[in-house]
Order: C-alpha cells, then structure tokens, then sequence
C-alpha cells in the first residue's frame, strides 16, 4: 500500500486562490488523485466548483495526476457526461438520488475506461446499497453530512467500511473503498484497518505545517495498529 496514494486531498480545503500552486504542490509530494468536490446548492445547500474549473484546471494537469469528481447534485447523468466530455474517467456520484440502473450500464459501455463510483450519505444504511455494488467501481463513504469541509468525522463510520469489506471478499468483487470526511492521523488509520482503500482528507491535510509528515502520520499509525502497537 503506498501511503501517498492512499491519500486524496479534497480541494474544496484548498486555497482558491492560488489552486495552481495547490495542485503543484500536491504533485511534489507525489499525490496520486485530488479529490474535486461538484455541489448543486439542491442536493445540499452550498454550492461549490463547476465545470468551466474543472476543465480549466484538467487542462493543465491531466498528465501528471487523477482527478477524482464527486458529484453532490441532483441529476448525476447530465453532470456525468458534463465531465465526461472534458475528460474525467473517474466520477462518483449519490445513492440517494441513484435510480435507474440501465442509465449508468449504458455509460459503462460507451465508456469502458470509466470509474463509476456511488458514495452514500451518513443516515443511509450499507445495506441499502449492497445490491448495487457490482456496477460500481468504487464506493465513498461519507463520514460526514455532505455539502460542507471541516467537520468531525462520525464516530462509527469505520463499521460501514468493514461491512462493505466483508462483501466485497465474500462476492468476489473488486471495487474501492474510499472514506469521505474529518479524517486525520486517528480516524485514517481506523478506517484502513477496517478495509478502506483510500482516504479524502480536506482540512487535515491542508492546514498541515508539514504535509510530509501528515502523511506519514497516517500510514505509520496505520501500520503500528496492524502490528498492535497503537
């Protein structure tokens, strides 16, 4: 597992600003995916990055790192194909507004190289979405209510992660678990030992005086619970 790639910083933590430099900076410490959260001001209550930025900023980085699209809004099949057509493949959208099965088979085979994702909000239980799972690509957990950075993770979101583990190996399946909200060096390495893949880390990993060593932070915790000494 290699710690840089477990991590995804959110750039909605980001210094708006100056996002180039942000980005650049993510690069140089050899971040593998950034996370671009899309809000509709519907789905939740803010509003956040569009399209016009994201092709701006994909542009200029499509070579050199992943850009992975969460889409907090209310109708994913026109924002899908939106980012699509710039040239996203990794794309992530809600349960709670998924609702016909045959639109997002479609996309699948049109596009092959397509990352599907389906996040779920924290009052929606695993199981509601089992059945779902085998279109998917990847599944994000939110530990926090979505639609706003900097809040607590929700203690007991790592039980959520170890079920969708436990199906992932009984059914044979292949998708990644990805865990969305308040995570540091305690709640990270909590969520890796229960079967996550990667975490979005906003504030953590931002507000950091040494990302070096946030990360580090992580990935060592992590292990030194593996091994029990934690």
């Amino acid at each position: 597992m290699e710690k840089e790639n477990i991590i995804r910083p959110s750039l909605l933590s980001a210094d708006f600003s100056f996002l180039n430099d942000e980005i650049e900076d993510m690069i140089k410490h050899n971040i593998k995916s950034i996370h671009f959260d899309v809000m509709d001001g519907s789905f939740v209550s803010q509003i956040s990055f569009g399209q016009p930025i994201f092709k701006s900023i994909y542009s200029r980085f499509k070579n050199k790192i992943n850009f992975d699209v969460h889409l907090m809004t209310l109708n994913p099949i026109k924002q899908v194909k939106q980012f699509i057509d710039i040239g996203s493949r990794d794309i992530t959208f809600h349960y709670e507004v998924f609702d016909n099965y045959q639109d997002y088979i479609s996309l699948k085979n049109e596009y092959p190289d397509l990352k599907l994702g389906l996040a779920f909000s924290p009052d929606t239980e695993v199981e509601k979405i089992l059945p779902s799972l085998p279109l998917f690509d990847n599944v994000l957990v939110m530990s926090v209510v979505p639609g706003k950075g900097g809040q607590p993770y929700i203690e007991g979101s790592e039980k959520k992660v170890r079920k969708l583990n436990e199906y992932r190996k009984e059914r044979n399946l292949n998708f990644k678990i990805i865990v969305d909200g308040g995570i540091n060096e305690k709640t990270g390495p909590l969520c890796l030992l229960n079967g996550a893949d990667h975490l979005v880390c906003g504030s953590y990993y931002f507000k950091a005086a040494d990302k070096d060593k946030a990360i580090d932070d992580i990935y060592n915790n992590f292990v030194r619970v593996q091994h029990g000494n934690y």
